[in-house]
């Protein structure tokens, strides 16, 4: 089971507290299985302990978070339980979700390593999802296999495996697992791409999967290119207390909108999409200079903090949304 890449495993053999998301499903107890045999083989166990999130929405809620306590007991591995009710917020409940989850992780101390089990089928599901939605180019790059989130590196080693890949090697190491009947209710939209859409799709475009991943991967390498070009543009309208609201007003309103998005992703905030960029640029550089607007948002898949903008002299401030 050796699914890091070189990178990878100087990442984590370096680190001392590495946390395994473990639902109990077959990508998390794969990728937990995983990380605990490289871990091991480097005499580096101790700092790994797999972390079960209970939302405690359904009824073998209880019954999971049994399992995944016993599988890990089974194979000497630390176990955490975080219990967590989801407030949806407007936002619905699978970004709810997403969003205590990363409150937890976002709790715990900088340089730990948190590893993922999101696999290709994720990855395409979400490319499907944000061109939807509306995406630029970078929703389009997809989950990234490892990235830094307030200083805390997540890494996602099967991100190159499809769910079937998954399920026949987790099967050969005899691995137990539990299967989250919700992953066939349609009403949830991911499922229903999951379920519905995709396969469709795949029927008529055998490749479909696997070329979607790729454009993905490609695109990521064109966003990191115009993200550096980007950079260098953006040292000219801020400074360490914010966006400077006098020199954003001398660019158009695309490369302003690109400097705030690049600006508010540096500090990992949510990026505004294009109907939110559009109010926000209607009143913090179309009101009257005396006006001091305050603008909100958050992302649905809640993989970024939600931010509140305000102005404040000649400044745009981006603060954490507290709620």
């Amino acid at each position: 089971m050796d699914f890091f890449n070189k990178s990878e495993q100087s990442i984590l053999l370096n680190a001392e507290n590495i946390i395994v998301g473990f639902s109990g499903g077959v990508d998390s107890t794969l990728v937990l299985a995983a990380t605990s045999q490289f871990l091991e083989a480097h005499n580096k166990k101790n700092c790994l302990t797999a972390l079960h999130v209970n939302h405690q929405t359904q009824s073998d809620s209880s019954s999971w978070e049994i399992h995944c306590e016993k599988f890990c007991k089974e194979h000497n591995i630390n176990f955490s339980c975080e219990s967590v009710k989801i407030k949806e917020s407007g936002q619905g409940y699978e970004a709810a979700a997403r969003s205590a989850r990363l409150d937890i992780f976002n709790a715990f101390d900088e340089a730990t390593v948190i590893i993922l089990g999101h696999h290709l089928d994720d990855q395409v599901e979400t490319v499907f999802f944000r061109v939807l939605r509306g995406t630029g180019l970078k929703g389009l790059t997809g989950m990234q296999r490892h990235i830094k989130i307030e200083d805390k590196d997540f890494i996602r080693p099967l991100l190159h495996l499809t769910k079937e890949e998954i399920f026949k090697q987790a099967i050969e190491y005899k691995l137990s697992f539990i299967e989250d009947q919700s992953n066939t209710d349609n009403a949830y939209s991911r499922n229903f791409l999951r379920n519905e859409i995709i396969p469709q799709i795949s029927k008529r475009w055998p490749g479909a999967k696997k070329n979607t991943a790729r454009m993905a991967n490609l695109l990521a390498k064109q966003s990191s290119l115009y993200h550096r070009f980007l950079l260098e543009r953006l040292a000219n309208v801020c400074d360490e207390d914010g966006l400077l609201l006098d020199k954003l007003s001398e660019l158009d309103y695309f490369e302003r909108s690109e400097m705030i998005r690049i600006w508010l992703d540096q500090q990992s905030f949510a990026s505004p999409n294009e109907s939110q960029m559009k109010e926000l640029e209607k009143s913090f550089f179309q009101s009257r200079q005396d006006a001091k607007p305050t603008i909100k948002f958050y992302r649905e898949d809640a993989q970024k903090t939600g931010v509140i903008l305000s102005k404040i002299n000649n400044y745009l401030i981006a603060e954490k949304i507290n709620e």
